[in-house]
């Protein structure tokens, strides 16, 4: 195909969980673009092989994710002329996210083999440089453009084996040096690997093809996660099966002593295997729950046995009913207070994960099958859980859900609801975020979605420098209560434009929604806008699918609305004692 615009269109149920697509999984209708459930994405491509076959997994994979993809592909071999040049078509084509697909050609240099560190060092800086440029150059158009860059790997060929690894200037250690750099030359960067995808040399020299035809469904898989972090619709939840899921056999019908786990068998150790998977998972920030048919009085029983690898304290949320599954992750998305599409559902039962698939389409539901040994592999296949980076944050995640399920029991049984944000002994700091507290910030932009004024999602870099600038300022704020500490939960973007003190971004975390956070927060902000010089605080709410629940935020905070439904406005002159709080300064 030619360079230039083409549409995809194609109901989402036809690619719900698809693993791959074929031929006649692709439904191609010119320029009419479905209508899909997270609206219109402008996707361009350019690289330096021929991107068809990539054009057309990134068109199935953003359709599968719920957007109408545009896509425009950038002439062959052109993407640094097109990135550079600000009147290119793919500068024209105004895109929403680039993919960059470049590859170890466009990396490695024809060094001899005793070249110096030196030498080696500025070719890795050149390609460095040339990646870099382009970001910056797409960056200028639209400081809110997302990157999706191809992550190289090194070429196949082995040449003398275990002594390529032995001299800097082989391919290999050119391609390893350029990764371990570009890494930290990009925190705006959405890196997408392509390690161990299959190259084709016939399809390389016949058709320039990147890698093998053969490799598509790796591929589609990757770039479906990297478009969820892209678009801040990351998953975060795994929600588990019992019964023949983290051990064989029926808990209830069997006991503790005659379920199947741990290194006695074949199948116990691929049980605990699956639970070892779980709980790195967990340790990365990943939030773990049970939803199992089971009666709760002996559904954790199983959970103690001397091999298991998780315990009960490692669930944020454990729905055991008779009720069906799909009722009990419902309760799952509303003790977490979390969308169902943050919910990744496994389950060895084909028959519960189609009534699921039914009743949720929100949900991500994987099929385990019935041998435990492919458990790990089916469900780490998705990337389901991919990253770019991990926090502090990330790490106690765990903790905040749990401290969160623990308030909403409390709370259920509290006569009031002020006696009850009372008893939780709330304490915050707002601050002027600096240094490591800009990378949570940007976390957050990239995440949030719920409480979310205006989904502008800035990059780390934007943050950078609207903590730098005089006449913008970026605050953050911790909170800590009897269940536990949350860490840094909220931040908020002003700039001071005539004297009004505009909000361009105010996320918080949804594990701290109605606690009055906000009312605290909105008292600092107040404080920080009076310094600056202004002489009011103008608030915007732009509606997304997800962040209706702070559509009459400003309105709760104080606000006059001056644009119907858009633009709120706060007077500084009026005192800010009606902003009512539970919350604690904590120095």
């Amino acid at each position: 195909m030619s360079a230039g615009d083409f549409g995809f269109a194609a109901t989402r149920a036809a690619f719900a969980g698809l693993a791959a697509p074929t031929a006649t999984d692709i439904v191609i209708h010119g320029t009419r673009l479905l209508k899909a459930v997270n609206g219109d994405c402008r996707i361009a491509i350019a690289g330096s092989a021929t991107t068809d076959m990539i054009a057309r997994a990134v068109a199935v994979a953003a359709v599968q994710e719920g957007f109408a993809p545009l896509v425009h592909q950038a002439p062959f071999g052109a993407w640094r002329q097109e990135a550079l040049a600000p009147n290119s078509a793919l500068h024209g084509f105004a895109p929403d996210i680039v993919v960059l697909a470049t590859d170890w050609r466009d990396v490695v240099a024809d060094l001899a083999l005793d070249a110096s560190a030196a030498i080696v060092n500025a070719a890795t800086g050149a390609a460095i440089s040339a990646h870099r440029q382009a970001w910056a150059a797409l960056h200028a158009d639209a400081a809110n453009l997302r990157i999706i860059q191809h992550l190289p790997a090194a070429p196949s060929t082995g040449f003398t084996g275990i002594a390529e690894l032995r001299v800097p200037a082989s391919p290999r250690r050119q391609i390893a040096a350029f990764r371990d750099a570009i890494l930290e030359a990009g925190p705006d960067i959405v890196f997408l690997d392509t390690f161990d995808l299959e190259e084709d040399a016939g399809a390389w020299f016949g058709a320039k093809l990147p890698f093998a035809q053969a490799a598509l469904p790796t591929y589609l898989a990757r770039f479906r996660a990297a478009l969820r972090t892209a678009t801040g619709r990351t998953k975060k939840v795994l929600v588990l099966d019992l019964d023949n899921t983290l051990w064989g056999g029926v808990i209830g019908d069997d006991g503790l002593d005659g379920i199947v786990l741990g290194p006695e068998s074949a199948r116990g150790e691929a049980f605990a295997a699956f639970q070892s998977y779980a709980k790195a998972l967990a340790a990365r920030g990943i939030v773990l729950a049970v939803c199992s048919k089971n009666d709760p009085a002996i559904a954790s029983i199983g959970l103690g046995h001397p091999h298991s690898i998780l315990s009960r304290s490692d669930f944020a949320a454990f729905e055991c009913s008779w009720d069906d599954k799909a009722t009990g992750l419902r309760r799952i998305s509303e003790t977490l207070n979390l969308g169902l599409d943050a919910l990744v559902f496994v389950d060895d039962n084909p028959a519960e994960c189609a009534l699921v698939r039914t009743e949720l389409p929100d949900v991500t539901v994987i099929d385990l099958g019935e041998d435990p040994a492919d458990f790990v592999a089916r469900l780490d296949y998705g990337n389901w859980f991919a990253s770019q980076t991990f926090s502090a944050e990330d790490r106690s995640r765990r903790q905040a859900y749990q401290a969160r399920a623990q308030a909403s029991a409390a709370l259920a049984q509290a006569a009031d609801l002020d006696s009850f944000l009372r008893s939780l002994g709330m304490r915050s700091k707002v601050f002027r975020a600096d240094g490591p507290a800009l990378a949570r910030v940007a976390q957050l932009e990239g995440k949030t979605n719920q409480f979310n004024l205006t989904t502008r999602r800035y990059s780390e870099t934007a943050v950078r420098d609207f903590a730098d600038s005089p006449e913008s300022v970026v605050l953050a704020a911790t909170l800590a209560d009897s269940f536990g500490d949350h860490s840094l939960v909220s931040s908020l973007i002003g700039v001071v434009k005539d004297e009004s003190f505009w909000i361009e971004s105010w996320l918080m975390s949804c594990r701290v929604f109605s606690r009055t956070l906000e009312q605290f927060f909105m008292r600092a902000v107040i404080e920080q806008a009076r310094l600056l010089g202004a002489k009011q605080i103008v608030g915007q709410y732009t509606p997304s699918a997800k962040n209706a629940v702070v559509a009459d935020l400003y309105a709760r905070l104080g606000f006059t609305e001056i644009e119907p439904g858009k633009t709120w406005q706060r007077d500084l002159e009026k005192p800010s004692d009606d902003l009512v709080t539970f919350v604690a300064s904590h120095d």
